[in-house]
């Protein structure tokens, strides 16, 4: 499921609504923490389609789309929206997509073993990859 901010925040503010006339209500304290922490394991994928994202840099997006293109796997320094962490990781891109005006790199993310979803705008550099190293999950 993925989510505007402004959808984000009005549930945010339902739940916490519904809470006071329900504070028991062990259904809505448990969707009042996902969506605290990102909305639980199926939202982690997309957490970063949550948050606005800053200028794509040209010269990132091409070389994210040949990546894509070419199967490729590519390191990136990334810093998520949602923590401030700077991380840099090695990828494998498998699509670029549009939601809400931004763009999105979806790839399989060596450091977290799983699909992620990265906003392009938080790429802030492409670093090189040895393609001799097979699953490292924190050089690039």
């Amino acid at each position: 499921m993925e989510l505007t901010e402004r959808e984000r925040s009005r549930l945010r503010q339902l739940v916490a609504e519904a809470r006071t006339s329900a504070p028991d209500d062990g259904v809505l304290a448990g969707l009042e923490a996902k969506l605290a922490a990102g909305g639980g394991p199926m939202f982690a994928k997309y957490a970063e389609l949550l948050e606005p994202a800053p200028e794509t840099d040209p010269e990132i997006l091409a070389r994210l789309r040949d990546a894509v293109d070419s199967a490729s796997r590519i390191g990136i320094r990334y810093t998520a929206r949602t923590t401030g962490e700077t991380t840099e990781r090695v990828v494998r891109p498998f699509n670029i997509h549009f939601y809400d005006g931004r763009e999105y790199l979806e790839a399989y993310c060596e450091l977290r073993a799983a699909d992620r979803v990265f906003a392009v705008g938080n790429v802030e550099a492409i670093l090189d990859v040895d393609e001799n190293e097979v699953g490292s999950a924190d050089s690039a």
